[in-house]
């Protein structure tokens, strides 16, 4: 399983351990495209254990505990867009979201 599509589970999951209403709340403020991914993710997700989710909350639990980035820096926001969309993608993408502030070593 690729880091994509295992983070597309760990989501999936977690959205379906939220509960209709906040997973709702959630849903909210993504796009058709990413909505539809996690649909179908979580429409073809199999059963999982309890063990399976605490692991992911605990997982998640860790990332924050070590004191995970809330606000994304530069280099953050290129990593990511550069992951999901590819290099020529993103680096347009890049220029649009950071034009006029300081892009110094992007």
């Amino acid at each position: 399983m690729s880091g994509n599509d295992e983070g597309l589970e760990k989501s999936a999951l977690l959205l379906l351990t939220l509960g209709p209403d906040d997973a709702a709340e959630v849903l909210k403020h993504l796009g058709p495209k990413e909505v539809q991914k996690l649909g179908l993710a979580m429409a073809s997700l199999p059963a999982q254990s309890r063990t399976r989710v605490e692991t992911i909350i605990d997982e998640l639990e860790s990332h924050f505990e070590k004191g995970a980035p809330i606000e994304a820096s530069e280099e953050h926001i290129r990593d990511m867009l550069t992951k999901a969309l590819g290099d020529d993608r993103a680096g347009h993408i890049i220029a649009r979201i950071l034009h006029g502030s300081d892009t110094a070593g992007i």
